[in-house]
């Protein structure tokens, strides 16, 4: 797998932020929320390569093109980049079952950080619907996402049996 594979993937998703998707009101969260999922997901996958600084680098693009304040996303990046780099291993064949759960765990965070940061942004208390929403669909859609980058990346590794000494 290409080193620069996880950067160009998160950067696509990055731009993407900035397409008017026609989305309403309550569902502008998701996007970046999106990014958030696939840098987490490239920390998490063994044998993929997405530095800190890359993502700090790549949530303070978000910021840029979703038109929110310089470090907002930024600071959420570097939260999803450390969490998936603790995240539980898939090598060996695992389930991503427990991968997910965690997943679930920082997207809630992310969700009420992004929301409580927000409201003392604009100094008043923010409708917490969209952030929510965007959250549980992060949430939702995560097996998804997860299942295309291990598609990408050529497959999890196999798992290794030592046959030991008889």
């Amino acid at each position: 797998m290409s080193r620069i594979l996880p950067a160009v993937s998160v950067l696509v998703a990055v731009f993407a932020t900035a397409i008017p998707w026609g989305l309403p009101a309550g569902a502008t969260f998701i996007p970046p929320m999106v990014v958030m999922m696939m840098i987490f997901c490239w920390r998490a996958l063994p044998g993929t390569v997405l530095p800190l600084s890359l993502a700090f680098v790549l949530g303070l693009l978000t910021d840029f093109m979703s038109g929110g304040p310089l470090g907002f996303w930024a600071l959420m990046a570097l939260v999803a980049a450390q969490t998936g780099g603790r995240a539980p291993s898939l090598a060996g064949g695992r389930a991503p079952n427990r991968l997910w759960l965690v997943w679930a765990g920082v997207a809630a965070g992310i969700g009420a950080l992004s929301w409580l940061l927000g409201s003392l942004y604009v100094v008043q208390w923010l409708d917490p619907w969209p952030f929510a929403f965007g959250t549980l669909v992060s949430i939702l859609i995560f097996p998804l996402l997860l299942r295309l980058l291990v598609v990408f990346t050529g497959g999890l590794p196999k798992p290794k049996f030592d046959r030991g000494s008889a």
